[in-house]
């Protein structure tokens, strides 16, 4: 009977550290390595957006440290190439960045953000196409590691030798609101979801076109 007891207690005490331990790390399933999510499809948009609003939000210090070993690439051109704060070296440009979400406006933004692109899984797929297209065409295609931005509606689409970063908040549809008096109709004309992968895909191609 000690031995069941035992037993039962053992599998509860496993039990309870599991959950434990889950609950205690509830944003990871937002920061999953690529490699590790590509096991389960070919293309995995990395939603780095959603690391960066648990920062903005919570001003979580471990989003901030995801957002500066895990994402340091992306992290220096959000905020020295799309937001303009200068050196990502800085002293507390991290804080000056986290001011320049909380603005009012630029939280309704990333509500919509969310709400629209909460499943993403549409452009993973058109993603995975293109790129097998181009690695058909060219054999020296490299594919890039794709992640989610909140641009705070500056460029559209960053791009390094091998990333390719997605301003969402740039393709919430051309009557969006939040580009009234901002972008002229010709450029509203592209600021569609359907728009994204051809915009990305140029743009990366086009850097690398460059280096060579």
């Amino acid at each position: 009977m000690k031995r069941y007891i035992y037993f039962f207690t053992l599998l509860l005490l496993l039990c309870t550290v599991g959950v434990w331990s889950w609950l205690a790390r509830p944003w990871e399933g937002w920061t999953l390595n690529n490699d590790k999510r590509h096991a389960h499809s070919g293309i995995v948009i990395d939603r780095y957006d959603h690391v960066l609003d648990e920062y903005v939000s919570l001003g979580s210090y471990t989003a901030l440290h995801k957002m500066n070993t895990e994402y340091t690439a992306v992290t220096t051109k959000l905020i020295e190439d799309v937001l303009e704060l200068g050196s990502a070296m800085e002293p507390d440009v991290e804080k000056r960045m986290r001011y320049l979400y909380l603005d009012s406006t630029m939280q309704e933004l990333l509500d919509a953000v969310h709400a629209q692109y909460n499943d993403v899984k549409d452009l993973e797929a058109e993603f995975d196409l293109a790129f097998k297209q181009e690695e058909d065409s060219n054999p020296s295609f490299r594919r890039p590691h794709v992640y989610a931005l909140i641009g705070r509606l500056g460029r559209s689409i960053v791009v390094g030798d091998t990333i390719i970063g997605i301003s969402l908040d740039k393709y919430l549809g051309a009557d969006s609101p939040f580009y009234n008096g901002r972008f002229t109709d010709e450029q509203r004309a592209h600021m569609n979801r359907k728009d994204i992968v051809k915009d990305a895909l140029e743009a990366y191609k086009a850097q690398n076109k460059n280096r060579h």
